[in-house]
């Protein structure tokens, strides 16, 4: 009798690990958001800048520009030709200004984290639902 319940308890914790731990796989798909790339090197410098000036201030951008420079850093002026982005370090840094003609593209960051920050987040989730359900059947077989 002993093993027949033993086989039992372990057919569902696996279960309720396995079911715990895929759950998380939903929130990958729900994070990937649309980058927008704009303009290449040909593009026109104005459809370049009607695009940044609609873009909202403080939205985190990447910023390609035409000598292979990247620019990953938070957008703070966009309503004129030489546009102000503050360089995301450690040390703070003097904004950059940015003429319109040497930007090759510009992008919008998603602020998501990533499928590896998901799939911690549903292993963890699972882990600690594992150990919750053992730690009732303990209690519950302890007498």
């Amino acid at each position: 009798m002993g093993v027949v319940m033993t086989r039992k308890l372990l057919a569902i914790v696996v279960s309720l690990s396995v079911a715990t731990a895929t759950t998380g796989c939903a929130t990958v798909a729900a994070q990937r958001s649309n980058g927008v790339v704009l303009a290449d090197a040909d593009a026109d410098s104005a459809l370049m800048a009607s695009y940044v000036r609609q873009l909202p201030l403080g939205s985190r951008v990447r910023v390609s520009l035409s000598d292979g420079t990247v620019i990953h850093g938070t957008l703070i002026k966009a309503d004129s030709d030489p546009i102000a982005v503050q360089r995301r370090t450690r040390i703070p840094e003097a904004p950059l200004q940015l003429p319109l003609k040497g930007v090759r593209a510009v992008e919008l960051e998603k602020s998501g984290g990533g499928a590896g920050r998901a799939i911690a987040i549903g292993a963890a989730a699972g882990a600690g639902a594992a150990l919750g359900v053992l730690l009732v059947l303990a209690a519950i077989f302890s007498d």
